[in-house]
């Protein structure tokens, strides 16, 4: 409720085509609108109201646009341009596929077609808005699917991604990256559930769908699928039963079909891009159309330099120029608090991991202990009888009455083991999130390092990972299982958003700049949309209060040690889950009287234990008081 809020704030206030790239994704989809696909050389022609670019009716082919962009040339089709044309009149976002640009051609054709093109415009900018409600929901699977047992944890990465100034601003206006993130984030979400739970035909039938979309909706959907092919394909392999050459032939199919489908669905485009560009994604080529001023750093100097990195951080944000005063100083306590947190959570993973195989120790040795007392003479504490003694006629057991011994005594000290290859499934969960995010890390330096800026828009398809260790963070601090330092975040990071729009309002319109950030907000409604401003602006801020409230309600109930599944500590070593320790699960103590017989918490009652000793074919429960 709070990001659609916000999303359509930005639909309706920012003005058409005011952001970079707007003009040129609604020229890509009035292209598809028309049955052509463009390409980096198409211009750019100006058919709503306030687009730039050449005038409707003037046609003129790829070829002969670029020669006139090479030479500056400020007339074309008879006509005097307003400004000598440069790389910017062209479609310079045609190196993505077209199925976003095919769903936003509807709305935009329609609005031409109705002659209301302003209102088509603006219903492409809703169904964005629509398009990063399902990213978030993709990301609550995801995070949902990490951590199964703490289904706090995905509420509150869902929320944080959705009140990022980096997400909104592209939901609420023409731009391919919500409908990435959303394709991207729900293909991660399914692979997770078939490395957690095997897979399924309904999974399966996601993953078939989801794949192609993915690399169909944006260039980094493609790029996603290099990680997620190779994890697909262990993770089916580890989680069906059979022969291990079955197994592997198994995951090998089902990497292949998804591999063979979205190549499919979109290796032509790609190849095209190849051909023309030279590569996949033709990120050289458009580095060296729009490059940066001054020199060209390597990839080493990109990755070394602070400075670089500072900058994406503040762009996750909004415009970084604008985050000045109290902006400046929410984003900077953002990174200490974060900071903070991640310390907090490392040192309980740490604390808890410590408790855990001290426990282990001691059950272990309480269990030799009573090992040595069933088998009397044996060395106390090495669980084994003298070889030269023989049981007493008080505690042998008669034959009538019990068996021989066929075996060493079997103490049931912790649970039977997973499935076969439940650890490897688990492994890929972890090594797919850091691989997806590495690449995308990287494509962003690569960029960079080819001589094009550093978007940080680029950095948006792990947003829902960063979120998700955000929430982490924030949890391991005081009062954080119920959720209290998570709204206290998203409140401020919604309150910042807000704080960079009425800011952009301001430096894009000079004339709103003396009014107060209210009557900006009121000013840019009244311009960009019918209704009185006076009613739907507190409309808003009333629907985006009670989500608030909402998410406050919803993480305190599950907060409670009773709804929280994922805090038990194993003997197998699996602290807390997956994550580790007490961070976000149940405190030590609480597991002491909670957990069930066999967990190592239960070691912590010092009054009583009872262990189930295996003799043969039958088992003694024996009562051991210290």
């Amino acid at each position: 409720m709070v990001f659609s809020a916000l999303g359509l704030l930005v639909a309706v206030v920012v003005p058409p085509f005011a952001s970079a790239d707007e003009a040129q994704h609604t020229a890509y989809a009035l292209e598809v609108a028309d049955g052509s696909l463009p390409g980096l050389d198409t211009p750019v022609r100006s058919r709503i109201p306030g687009m730039p670019g050449l005038p409707a009716g003037c046609r003129v082919s790829p070829r002969q646009f670029r020669a006139a962009v090479n030479v500056h040339a400020d007339h074309l089709c008879g006509r005097r341009l307003r400004r000598p044309l440069t790389n910017f009149d062209v479609v310079y976002t045609a190196n993505h596929p077209p199925l976003f640009y095919a769903v936003e051609s509807v709305p935009l054709k329609s609005g031409i077609a109705l002659d209301h093109p302003l209102a088509g415009f603006r219903a492409a900018r809703g169904i964005n808005v629509a398009l990063g409600v399902t990213a978030l929901i993709a990301t609550a699977a995801l995070v949902r699917g990490v951590l199964p047992g703490q289904p706090a944890v995905a509420v509150a990465a869902a929320a944080i991604t959705g009140v990022v100034g980096l997400f909104v601003f592209p939901a609420g206006q023409v731009y391919n990256d919500t409908m990435a993130v959303a394709t991207i984030t729900g293909l991660l979400a399914v692979t997770v559930a078939i490395a957690r739970r095997g897979p399924r035909p309904r999974t399966l039938l996601a993953l078939a769908v989801l794949g192609p979309a993915a690399a169909a909706s944006r260039a980094s959907g493609a790029v996603a699928l290099m990680v997620v092919v190779p994890a697909v394909g262990v993770a089916v392999a580890a989680r069906t039963a059979g022969r291990p050459v079955r197994r592997a032939g198994r995951g090998l199919a089902v990497a292949g079909g998804l591999a063979a489908l979205s190549f499919a669905a979109t290796g032509w485009f790609y190849l095209r891009n190849v051909r023309r560009y030279g590569d996949p994604t033709a990120f050289g080529r458009i580095a060296a159309m729009l490059p940066i001023r001054g020199p060209r750093p390597s990839a080493q100097q990109v990755v070394r330099d602070p400075d670089w990195w500072w900058n994406v951080y503040r762009g996750l944000f909004g415009r970084v120029s604008l985050q000045t005063g109290y902006a400046e100083k929410m984003v900077v306590g953002f990174a200490i608090v974060t900071g903070v947190g991640v310390l907090a959570a490392v040192l309980r993973v740490l604390t808890a991991r410590i408790r855990a195989a001290r426990a282990a120790d001691l059950l272990a040795a309480d269990a030799l202990a009573v090992s040595a007392r069933l088998y009397g003479g044996g060395t106390r504490g090495s669980g084994l009888p003298a070889p030269s003694s023989a049981p007493s006629s008080a505690s042998a057991p008669s034959s009538a009455s019990a068996p021989a011994p066929s075996s060493a005594p079997t103490l049931a000290l912790a649970p039977a083991p997973g499935p076969p290859g439940a650890r490897l499934a688990g492994g890929v969960v972890w090594i797919l999130l850091a691989a997806h995010c590495l690449l995308v890390v990287a494509t962003l330096v690569g960029y960079a390092a080819a001589g094009g800026a550093a978007f940080t828009r680029y950095l948006l398809p792990m947003l829902p990972v960063l979120a998700f260790v955000v929430e982490l963070s924030w949890r391991a601090l005081p009062l954080g299982r119920r959720g209290l330092p998570t709204v206290v975040l998203v409140a401020a990071l919604a309150v910042l958003t807000v704080t960079m729009i009425v800011r952009d309002l301001a430096w894009r319109n000079r004339a709103l700049a003396p009014l107060s950030p209210v009557d900006r907000l009121r000013t840019a409604w009244a311009a960009g949309a019918p209704g009185p401003a006076d009613l739907v602006l507190p409309g808003l801020a009333g629907f985006a209060l009670v989500g608030g409230l909402l998410l406050a309600v919803a993480l305190w109930k599950l907060g409670d040690p009773s709804v929280e599944l994922g805090g038990s500590v194993e003997l197998g070593g699996n602290v807390g889950g997956d994550v580790g320790g007490d961070v976000g699960g149940r405190p030590w103590r609480a597991a002491e009287h909670e957990d069930p017989p066999g967990d190592v918490a239960g070691v912590g009652r010092q009054r009583q234990e009872r262990l189930d000793v295996s003799i043969g074919g039958g088992a003694a429960q024996v009562s051991a008081d210290r």
